[in-house]
């Protein structure tokens, strides 16, 4: 669990601080590592299902123990979040503190509230990430993002207890195909004619009525 947090936290400070420069500078842009990636953003949905058979089996422990990695993830993530999303998710990250303070008064109820609305920021949050790193073409950084978006998408609705819909699955699965082919400069460019990013961004927000989740990203200022 340590091990998780450390590379998380290496990850996170190096990877988004290269898509920040790489507007001013971009031949010092830093590419992802996928497997270390996909342990990063993945950290919520494990850390959040040992959380909840914490408190049911009323393991104190270990659920006060996973709810302060879960808080220590979204302060690394507010921390390089922007302006939109920084409070809300610092926030969250207080809740999750003080709840592991007091796991006793702690509902499943409140946990499945409070886990639903932290996919949905972090959701948003890495589509935005994908957006930037759309627009200086870091194709394989904007795949993993939009992997990443898809996956708290996904969980958002789950915790949210909302069926996802065969149409929804669909996209999920039409999106991955295309963030896939990102990663192949030989299909990289075909593969931003399907606009993925734009995709994406229309489906969090049919999603977000669903849920009836605000959207905090706001609306895109250009065109894939």
């Amino acid at each position: 669990m340590r091990f998780e947090l450390i590379i998380g936290c290496c990850l996170a400070l190096f990877s988004i601080n290269a898509i920040a420069d790489s507007h001013e500078r971009p031949q010092q842009a830093v590419v992802l590592d996928e497997n270390l990636w996909v342990t990063f953003y993945d950290l919520p949905s494990r850390r959040f299902r040992a959380i909840r058979t914490a408190v049911l089996t009323r393991d104190k422990a270990a659920a006060s123990a996973d709810l302060a990695v879960a808080a220590n993830y979204l302060s690394v993530e507010a921390e390089r979040a922007s302006d939109n999303f920084q409070g809300p998710l610092q926030q969250i990250a207080d809740q999750l503190r003080a709840m592991g303070a007091s796991v006793d008064d702690v509902t499943l109820q409140q946990l499945d509230v409070i886990f639903g609305r932290t996919h949905w920021l972090l959701a948003q949050h890495y589509l935005e990430f994908a957006r930037r790193a759309r627009d200086v073409r870091q194709n394989r950084n904007t795949s993993l993002y939009l992997w990443a978006t898809i996956h708290h998408m996904e969980r958002a609705l789950l915790w949210s207890n909302v069926p996802v819909t065969r149409r929804v699955q669909n996209t999920f699965e039409d999106l991955r195909e295309i963030a896939t082919d990102l990663r192949d400069p030989q299909t990289a460019e075909s593969a931003y004619k399907e606009k993925p990013v734009i995709r994406a961004e229309t489906l969090l927000r049919q999603i977000g009525d669903q849920i009836d989740r605000r959207v905090l990203l706001p609306a895109a200022a250009s065109s894939e």
